[in-house]
């Protein structure tokens, strides 16, 4: 992201002494995945970066809200009564006790946003907000903003990039 020239890998094992030649492949092979990632992401200039902090705030809140609502007050009781109620939700987490329904997408930026917000307690702005981005997306690669675009976001990062781009 700062455009850099050069990179320097080192490797857990130089903690202890001389890493392995595979030690080293490892981590040649690791710093070449998340350049690779990186490539397409720039820093936002700061008024859409306070965007961002204020859109993640405002979800924050709203979803705390709620499970201090669902709690009676009691954020113990309400984060147990959320996850039961999905109001608290993490997308492919393996646990049984998660509702499994939002869905995330990357935006064309590469940022993560909801396709999907299952029980996620959001005001309407927020929903907006989150189709927009997920739209324009969509409008740059030319099609709808579908599941596939999830697939499309999980299956790249296996190629080592962030967006997962049609073809």
């Amino acid at each position: 992201m700062a455009k850099a020239n050069k990179v320097i890998v080192k490797t857990p094992h130089e903690a202890l002494g001389v890493p392995t030649k595979e030690a080293n492949a490892q981590g040649l092979k690791a710093t070449k995945q998340v350049i690779n990632m990186l490539r397409d992401q720039a820093y936002l200039p700061t008024c859409r970066l306070e965007e961002e902090v204020v859109m993640i705030k405002q979800e924050t809140r709203a979803i705390v809200d709620r499970a201090l609502e669902l709690g009676d007050g009691d954020l113990a009781i309400g984060t147990v009564r959320a996850f039961e109620a999905g109001v608290v939700d993490v997308p492919f987490a393996p646990s049984r006790f998660n509702a499994g329904k939002i869905l995330p997408a990357r935006d064309n930026e590469g940022a993560v946003r909801f396709l999907n917000w299952g029980n996620l307690p959001f005001t309407e702005e927020i929903r907006d907000f989150h189709r927009e981005k997920i739209a324009v997306r969509a409008r740059a690669e030319n099609r709808d903003a579908t599941f596939q675009m999830v697939i499309d976001d999980i299956y790249a990062i296996g190629k080592g990039m962030m967006v997962g781009r049609p073809r």
